[in-house]
């Protein structure tokens, strides 16, 4: 629990920013931990994309985990010394606008937004996905649509209850995706050394064996997009700065733990269930269940790979909960600031909840009609949600070495997290890593449809932009610079942590 100096100094904290505390702080260094770890939501990328590793390099190209994961590290470095300096809720559009200039911090908040948001359908799809199967034997894209809409729904519904509902889903979702998945990697792992027949053992993991022709070097450039889409959503402890206490020391070191935690065990994780692939790769992608359930169920039977699909859809749902509450206050956040459609409303904070009930319900409905317009084909949203989260890292780095180069960036107090005089090399390599990540990940077809989904939405952002925001913005009437003051809701004092 946070004592009272803590309190004060939060609130004062925030003070200085413009913006009088009105969500409630609940969350300590666990809760943005599970926030950061449950956007990244190993499970769900493993149970659902790891399957197109063997449409693109093989089992081989499980190492590509490393380097990427190096790559995003950086950014995680660059974003933390952000963070320890700037403790607001909304980020993308805080930092920037504060960095850079409120019409800078208009777009990549714009755009952090879209990726909020298509990252909320994402992952209720991909839970469709794994999971509709158990529901109807031949699951059409409508049934898929439907599975994700009544998910999103349950997302809702809770991020309305309060802050301290979501961070006690969460939290149990992030206790049962590191023990309950991690231990099945384990169990399967040692197994497959000391027990189990028929299975591919350490030598699929330099087989290059596909079920595509074309050239290698191009599916190895496909197979990175695994790493690639797994690592993104860290940042989500920053975007719940205000329901943080002492945001400041918690957030970077949250963002930082949450990254090494998923690549450790997602690497083993995958590991331990290639190595224990029975009959061969041909035998696992021709059947209909899930190709991870389907490993685990062949090695420890029905009952077991029953417990293990009801932690995996925790682990998933927690995921479309932390989405959600993330997307939630980026929007909270605009509004305030008068920078949306509808901003009064979208900006209250309900007086018994303590939660942006407007906002929730916004994104829970443009969430659905993302899948709506997606047919409910995964592939196109989650491409989607990827490309715009490496926009706002390229948007991010960049307008933070221009800060720096400036001399704008804020202090930080003592003690708290800095990259000190690596800022500079760090940011560029980072920075390299997204833009390169975004090349490629346009590359394929499923890269052309979300560059034009994600093209159409800019143009949405752009004309409200030219036609409403930037003379508001420039008079002062809208973004961080307003001249009158912020409008939250009743304050609400700052509440025990839930760790």
């Amino acid at each position: 629990m946070p004592d009272v100096k803590t309190r004060v100094s939060d609130a004062n904290d925030l003070k200085q920013f413009g913006y009088v505390q009105s969500l409630r702080r609940t969350l300590g260094p666990f809760g943005s931990f599970a926030i950061a770890f449950s956007m990244i939501s190993i499970t769900t990328a493993i149970f659902f994309l790891l399957p197109s590793l063997f449409g693109t390099a093989g089992a081989a190209g499980v190492w590509l985990w490393i380097p990427c994961a190096a790559g995003v590290f950086l950014i995680v470095l660059v974003y933390a010394h952000l963070a320890a300096r700037i403790p607001i809720t909304g980020y993308a559009y805080q930092w920037n606008s504060r960095l850079i200039n409120p019409h800078y911090g208009w777009f990549t908040g714009y755009t952090a937004l879209l990726a909020f948001i298509a990252g909320t359908a994402a992952t209720a799809v991909a839970l469709a996905s794994v999971f509709a199967s158990d529901i109807w034997a031949a699951p059409t894209h409508g049934d898929i649509v439907l599975f994700a809409t009544v998910a999103m729904a349950a997302a809702a519904l809770i991020n309305i209850v309060s802050i301290r509902a979501v961070s006690a889903v969460n939290n149990t979702g992030v206790f049962f995706e590191i023990t309950g998945s991690v231990g099945a990697a384990a169990l399967l792992f040692f197994g497959a050394i000391f027990l189990f027949r028929h299975d591919s053992g350490f030598a699929i993991l330099t087989s290059t064996q596909r079920t595509v022709s074309g050239p290698l070097w191009y599916g190895f450039v496909l197979a990175a997009l695994l790493p690639m889409y797994c690592f993104i959503g860290w940042e989500g402890a920053a975007d719940l700065a205000e329901e943080t206490n002492d945001p400041r020391s918690v957030t970077p070191f949250a963002m930082i733990r949450a990254n090494y935690v998923s690549v450790a065990a997602s690497l083993f994780m995958i590991v331990g269930f290639l190595i224990a692939i029975p009959n061969g790769t041909a035998a696992l992608l021709s059947q209909p269940k899930n190709p991870l359930v389907y490993i685990f169920q062949s090695h420890f039977g029905a009952v077991a790979a029953g417990i293990l699909q009801v932690v995996v859809f925790m682990a998933i749902f927690s995921c479309v909960l932390a989405n959600m509450v993330v997307a939630t206050r980026l929007a909270f956040a605009l509004s305030r600031d008068k920078m949306l459609p509808g901003s009064r409303f979208l900006g209250h904070v309900n007086a018994t909840t303590r939660t942006p009930v407007a906002s929730i319900l916004l994104v829970a409905a443009v969430g659905i009609g993302i899948n709506l317009l997606s047919a409910g084909i995964a592939a196109n949203v989650v491409s989607i949600c990827s490309v715009a989260y490496y926009f706002i890292y390229v948007l991010t780095v960049g307008g933070a070495i221009y800060a720096h180069r400036k001399a704008r960036i804020p202090a930080r107090r003592p003690g708290d997290f800095s990259l000190g005089r690596w800022f500079v090399p760090v940011a560029f390599a980072a920075l390299a890593y997204a833009a390169g990540v975004i090349v490629i990940a346009l590359a394929p077809h499923e890269g052309h449809t979300a560059a034009l989904y994600l093209s159409g939405a800019e143009a949405a952002g752009v004309l409200w932009y030219l036609l409403y925001l930037r003379p508001r913005i420039a008079a002062r009437s809208a973004g961080v610079l307003r001249q009158e003051a912020a409008e939250p809701e009743t304050p609400a004092e700052a509440s025990p942590s839930v760790s």
